[in-house]
């Protein structure tokens, strides 16, 4: 039998079509993570191939060929119309693969890639349609270079407030972020990130992962093989069943340990940025950010995984490295386009949240009482300066110190809590960020 979209997933395939018919040749489809895009490709394939066509489908990853050819079978889409295969492989194949009349590309953010654009440029008089949840690229490049329309399905909130999507509630912790050293791509340097997850407590994430979610099935986040699979180790030597995969991990067993995440037998599931494109697991209900990122692709790829919508299910995203600081809220009103951008204009939405000082859950601004654990919230205000929003938070019964001492200080030289909120303030922190280093020292009870 074949698929039935839903009714936004049919006004999306309506819009693509209706700007082919204006005579646009290539047109970017975007559409929230877990809205369905997979089906939404599969009715456009089904269509073409019905037509006597022949459809191209390309991504970067293998294990994202497999998935949609299994879509493509529930679909009832005969294969032997379509080429499915990785971008790497029709390259090398150019000029022996039957031609297309439709190039379909997921993920297509990446298609800025000399590999994509030399498989378009081969194809030059071919139709294409491209699909991402994210149109957005570090380098601030857009993509009207290979798209010359672009559609745009629900947002995330509609998807939430219609039961298409889970809501989430996503806990906040102010990391020291100042050891972070950005890389010619844009993204944090490898070593600066090592240095940054030596600071990262093991117990300190299994503790508030038990606090907020315990036992519900979770992907953790890091950044490298070496530190996702210490995390494993800790969750394993607390007793709660965790294993680490990888793109290095052998074929075989990496499928294995992802059918026991999905059949219940692993709890946590530890990777390195391997779990964030078509990885679908309806019932995993929790994400623990453990790797921080400049990339408002892969926050966003990330942050959703655990919002597949279930019934009753409630998503939480544990954000341990403060990558909402500089994107805000994973429903954030986002304005996507195919020109370019300033690179310093990132993709964020930091500045329209805040962070309860009771529970760290993430909130818009305009709270006053936490709408997770219900505490009364202290004053906010914001102050334009130099063009950068400024949270300033209202101190009461509080003697400031004189802070040009303390700047030149490492937080781990600061001798009490006064001295920590005079240290965030003077930087810019938020006052969770000394709360929550003086509960890790035993300061706040």
């Amino acid at each position: 039998m074949t698929f039935k979209p839903y009714p936004y997933q049919q006004d999306l395939i309506d819009k693509a079509r209706n700007s082919l018919a204006k005579g646009n040749r290539a047109v970017l489809l975007v559409s929230p993570a877990g809205s369905g895009k997979s089906v939404v490709i599969a009715e456009i394939a089904r269509m073409a191939v019905e037509k006597g066509g022949h459809v191209l489908f390309m991504v970067h990853r293998k294990e994202l060929v497999d998935q949609i050819k299994e879509t493509f079978k529930a679909d009832e889409i005969d294969l032997t119309h379509t080429t499915i295969m990785t971008v790497g492989r029709i390259k090398n194949r150019l000029g022996k693969l039957p031609k297309p009349t439709l190039i379909i590309t997921d993920e297509t953010h990446h298609a800025l890639a000399k590999t994509y654009r030399t498989i378009y440029d081969h194809y030059s008089g071919v139709t294409r349609l491209g699909f991402t949840a994210t149109p957005w690229r570090l380098s601030g490049k857009g993509l009207k270079d290979v798209y010359d329309d672009m559609v745009e399905g629900p947002t995330v909130k509609w998807l939430i407030d219609h039961h298409y999507l889970a809501p989430f509630t996503l806990y906040g912790y102010n990391a020291d972020t100042s050891m972070l050293k950005k890389s010619s791509t844009g993204d944090y340097t490898t070593k600066s990130m090592d240095d940054f997850a030596s600071h990262i407590i093991y117990g300190d994430v299994i503790k508030e992962w038990r606090e907020k979610v315990d036992d519900q099935k979770t992907i953790i986040y890091c950044h490298s093989i070496e530190f996702s699979k210490q995390v494993a180790q800790a969750f394993n030597e607390a007793g709660i069943p965790a294993m680490h995969a990888d793109s290095k991990t052998p074929a075989a067993e990496r499928d294995q340990i992802m059918n026991d995440f999905k059949n219940g037998k692993i709890t946590v599931l530890c990777n390195v940025d391997l779990i964030s494109e078509g990885f679908n697991v309806p019932d995993c209900s929790c994400v623990v950010m453990l790797r921080p990122t400049q990339s408002l692709v892969l926050y966003i790829q990330q942050s959703m995984r655990c919002m597949r919508y279930q019934p009753g299910k409630q998503a939480t995203i544990i954000d341990h490295v403060s990558n909402y600081e500089n994107f805000g809220l994973p429903d954030a009103d986002r304005e996507w386009t195919l020109e370019d951008r300033l690179k310093k204009k990132g993709g964020g939405d930091g500045q329209s949240t805040r962070t309860c000082d009771k529970c760290f859950a993430v909130i818009p601004i305009s709270c006053r009482t936490c709408p997770v654990c219900g505490a009364e919230l202290e004053t906010e205000s914001t102050e334009l300066i130099n063009d950068k929003a400024v949270h300033l938070t209202e101190i009461k019964n509080f003697k400031p110190l004189t802070t040009n001492y303390l700047v030149t200080k490492k937080p781990a030289e600061l001798n009490s809590m006064q001295e920590l909120y005079a240290y965030a303030e003077a930087k810019g922190y938020k006052r969770g960020w000394a709360w929550y280093q003086g509960k890790q020292r035993g300061w706040v009870k």
